[in-house]
């Protein structure tokens, strides 16, 4: 890909592509100098490119979808052209919903990000109001396996489309949940499975997917010789970011 005309790059993802523990481990710790050290905050750096990164921590597929969507209509409505950026949508673990509580004080609490290992205790002192019955519902939502890969496989397809409509040069990688190509014959025949006629989704895939057998973080985590360069939490640090950046600069110039 020839980025020679690009002026900006956009990011969307979850704390691994917002920078998270980059510079400073613990508790998920942002800080603007980590973005800088994060392989995109490196992209960005190398290909003089000025860096918009929307990842957040605790964000799912539905909010990298929607801030991607959400960029692009913007960028349009102000008068801006396009051509001059590239997109990159790193999508998360299925199981990750967002929805909305309209009572926060304050617009930017409104979306709660929720993953199956969190506590609505925590919730409740925040925002003052019992989520338990929501979580519990949202569990068996969110953590079915065929239905999760469903939906992530159809989020991606459905941004890759947008994004292909409007004539946005892009890019998509998986930052910690590599997928699953045979999610649709998992377990029971295809005959059986109540998902098989969204076996097509699999084929409509975009190419320029960066090493979907894997994914950023999980081909470092499990490995001995990495293992001082992940937190706690499962972030990488500069270290990681690094070695990651210059394979990903390798393949994006070759496609």
């Amino acid at each position: 890909m020839d980025l020679a005309n690009k002026k900006w790059l956009y990011v969307t993802g979850c704390s691994h592509i917002a920078g998270s523990e980059v510079l400073t481990k613990g508790n998920g710790t942002l800080t603007h100098a980590g973005l800088q050290k994060s392989f995109t905050g490196l992209l960005a750096e190398h290909y003089k490119l000025n860096l918009i990164n929307e990842a957040l921590p605790g964000a799912g597929n539905e909010y990298i979808m929607r801030s991607a969507m959400d960029f692009v209509s913007t960028w349009k409505r102000e008068g801006r052209s396009l051509d001059d950026v590239l997109v990159i949508c790193a999508w998360t673990t299925n199981e990750r919903v967002q929805f909305v509580w309209e009572k926060a004080d304050y617009p930017e609490e409104r979306h709660i990000h929720w993953a199956n290992n969190q506590d609505p205790e925590q919730h409740k002192e925040r925002f003052g109001h019992d989520f338990t019955n929501w979580f519990k519902a949202l569990k068996i939502y969110a953590t079915d396996y065929y239905f999760g890969q469903k939906r992530r496989v159809g989020n991606i397809v459905l941004t890759s489309n947008y994004l292909d409509t409007h004539g946005v040069d892009y890019v998509m990688l998986s930052s910690c949940a590599k997928l699953d190509p045979t999610w649709h014959e998992y377990k029971v025949s295809r005959s059986k499975n109540p998902l098989s006629r969204y076996d097509h989704l699999m084929d409509q895939m975009p190419k320029n997917y960066f090493e979907p057998e894997d994914s950023f973080i999980e081909q470092y985590w499990e490995k001995e010789e990495y293992k001082e360069h992940i937190s706690d939490w499962l972030h990488a640090d500069a270290y990681i970011h690094e070695l990651y950046y210059n394979k990903f600069k390798t393949w994006l110039e070759k496609i």
